[in-house]
């Protein structure tokens, strides 16, 4: 068992071509004793997920915050500066990147969706996930698995799309990392070589910490459900609004 889990991950299959991201909550869940079993048609139906399309990162935090799990993100990407200059923040950003395929993925929908995605975003700041707006780094993915923690990062689909992969880094041993990349068949838990992963790993999108908090203080009171009575509160009333 990985040091600071209380399970493994399940070699768990994608429910659908998009379900890749539904499918790494629902074993963050699992792994973290949050759920007893994975379940990625329950996620599916917590973010509002729709068949044939992927879930929304705002949501996929907001699911995990809701059951208790702490969050801490590392990505250069500014919602706000998207919020106010639109379709050129995300030319500029993903300059590398951006081809006419992006110009026809970025349909005014779209763009709205994202509108929406980032205003969530900034919400989820203020209930609780700490963010930092800077490249990760590999120092900073084995720094949160030493600290036994979960690591969600986007990888590169090879299908030359612009959507990308969610996979589940949650070890690592020596150069080998221990990935969970959700599959529609083949084995989902892998290994990845430490160059094998930095191709792979779209930095672009950041990372995403996930780990249980300390249910009890020094003192050996149990806080941690007050402080989540009082962060479902938070999240219902931004909801509302």
């Amino acid at each position: 068992m990985t040091a600071g889990h209380q399970r493994e991950p399940v070699d768990l299959k994608q429910v659908d071509e998009y379900s890749c991201l539904s499918c790494v909550v629902a074993n963050i869940l699992y792994v973290l004793g949050a759920t007893g079993n994975p379940d990625p048609q329950w996620v599916d139906r917590e973010v509002g997920r729709e068949p044939g399309c992927g879930a929304e990162r705002a949501e996929a935090r907001r699911v995990l915050l809701r059951q208790g799990l702490c969050l801490h993100t590392v990505c250069s990407y500014r919602p706000d500066q998207f919020l106010q200059e639109g379709l050129e923040y995300l030319r500029r950003y993903y300059h590398r990147e951006w081809d006419p395929s992006w110009d026809e993925h970025w349909t005014p929908y779209r763009l709205e969706q994202h509108r929406r995605e980032c205003r969530a975003m900034q919400e989820l700041s203020t209930a609780g996930m700490r963010a930092e707006h800077r490249r990760p780094t590999f120092v900073d993915l084995r720094d949160a698995l030493d600290r036994g923690r979960l690591v969600w990062i986007s990888v590169d689909n090879d299908l030359g799309e612009v959507d990308c992969h969610a996979v589940l880094v949650y070890g690592c041993r020596g150069n080998v990392f221990d990935v969970y990349s959700p599959e529609t068949s083949g084995r989902c838990l892998q290994q990845y070589r430490s160059g094998r992963l930095g191709r792979a790993w779209l930095r672009s999108e950041g990372m995403t910490a996930v780990w249980a908090p300390e249910r009890c203080d020094p003192t050996g009171r149990h806080l941690w459900n007050d402080r989540l009575d009082a962060l479902g509160c938070h999240l219902d009333h931004l909801e509302e609004n």
